[in-house]
This record gives structure tokens, sequence and C-alpha cells, in this order.
């Protein structure tokens, strides 16, 4: 928790993200990046190669080696992150405040009905809001189909020709999913949001302003103002004493 002058105002920051999470985040976006484009750069390998011969062949290559180090940065961050949640006191938080609740479908149809005019006010949501929870464990689902079909493509000689056109389907339909969530769903509500345009930063320096928490998160903010006044209640108890 932080705070620094804006125009003469002080304004308080709270942690969003702790580093490893950051490195977490950072390490899963440059590697799905680098699957994505080349991953799709396959559809244009044959016309390459008969275009450019040799250099042609050589950068799909080059292609090949990279996008096998990105899924081993993926893999490696995915069973990170599962340890992570495991036997880290915060990763341990992260994963019950990530868990969905019944709360969360009352959020979603309160905020659709917010959107079009039919309520006034937003609903207030908590350190993760229900779209949050779906990506993330969205995300974890799309990994296992990639991760496992991936694998296949990648020792091929142990599976015949059937098994391989199914999980060719499934990798490029799931790497085709995950980049239009990626592009569509997750760079522009998160980062193309109004609130905090043209960047949230919580991604690189984990803090959350005061107002975007009470905007976004305020359920989470409320809690957090509470621990605080208790924690000052406790403070000055002990000093009476």
């Amino acid at each position: 928790m932080g705070s620094h002058h804006s125009h003469g105002k002080k304004e308080r920051y709270f942690q969003r993200l702790t580093l490893s999470e950051r490195i977490q985040h950072i390490i899963l976006f440059t590697s799905t990046t680098l699957l994505i484009f080349t991953g799709f750069m396959v559809y244009g390998e044959r016309w390459a190669v008969e275009m450019m011969g040799a250099a042609g062949a050589k950068i799909f290559w080059w292609r090949g080696l990279i996008h096998r180090i990105a899924a081993v940065g993926v893999i490696s961050v995915c069973t990170f992150h599962l340890f992570y949640v495991i036997t880290k006191k915060s990763g341990r938080s992260w994963f019950m405040d990530m868990i969905p609740k019944p709360k969360d479908a009352v959020d979603a149809f309160q905020n659709v009905t917010y959107m079009i005019g039919l309520r006034k006010e937003r609903p207030k949501m908590d350190r993760f809001t229900y779209m949050e929870k779906l990506e993330y464990f969205s995300v974890y689902f799309g990994m296992m189909i990639v991760i496992t079909t991936g694998t296949m493509l990648w020792t091929e000689y142990l599976w015949n020709k059937f098994h391989l056109d199914v999980a060719q389907a499934f990798h490029v339909g799931e790497a085709t999913l995950a980049a239009l969530a990626l592009i569509i769903g997750h760079i522009f509500s998160v980062h193309f949001n109004h609130h905090v345009y043209p960047m949230n930063k919580a991604f690189l320096d984990g803090q959350i302003s005061e107002e975007l928490m009470k905007e976004e998160h305020a359920l989470w903010h409320e809690r957090v103002m509470k621990e605080e006044a208790e924690k000052a209640k406790e403070g000055g108890k002990a000093e009476n004493e």
C-alpha cells in the first residue's frame, strides 16, 4: 500500500499483484504471444519456401524452434502457478478469491442490466470480478488442451494419423480462441478501459489506485477499509494498556 500526490491531492494505492504474480503474468503473456505469432505462421510456410527457397526454409526452422521454446515457457509458468497457489500464502489467497461464487452470477446479471440502463448503480464487486474469474479458469482449461495436443504434435512419431489429425484440429481451434480472447477480451477490456486508458499498469507495478478500486472492486475496498479500521482500533487499545 502506498500513496503519491497528484495535482496537490494525496492518492492512495493498494497492492493488486505481488512480484511473483507479475512475473508469472509477463512470462505467460510473452510466451503466449510468441506461440500465437509463430503458430499462425505455419499457414505461410509453403508459400515462403516456394518463393524464398533455402532462406524460407531457414526462417521456418527458426519459427519451429521459437514456438517450442515459448511452449516450454507456458508449461513452466502454468506448473509453477499450480505450486504457487498450493504452497504460498499469497497464492492460496489468490485462488480462494478466484473461486466462483453465487454472487458472481448475480453480479453478471446486475452489471448487464446496469450497462443497458435498467439499473442505476453498478454492483459492488470483490477483488476479482466475474469476468476475471471466467478468464482465469478459461486460460487453465485452454492451456490443458493446447499443451496436451501440442505435446502430441511434438512427438508425432508416437501417434497414428487419426490421432494427429484430431490433435491438430483441437490445437488450432483452441489457439484461435486464445488469440481472440487475448486480443479482444483481455487487452481491450483491461487496457482500453476508459478508467485506465491507455494502460493498466498493475501488471508492472502491482498497484491499484483507491479511486479505481472503489469503481471496479467496491466490495474489496470496503473490506480493506474495515480491516484497516480494526487494526487501528486494536493498536489504539494496545497503546492505552
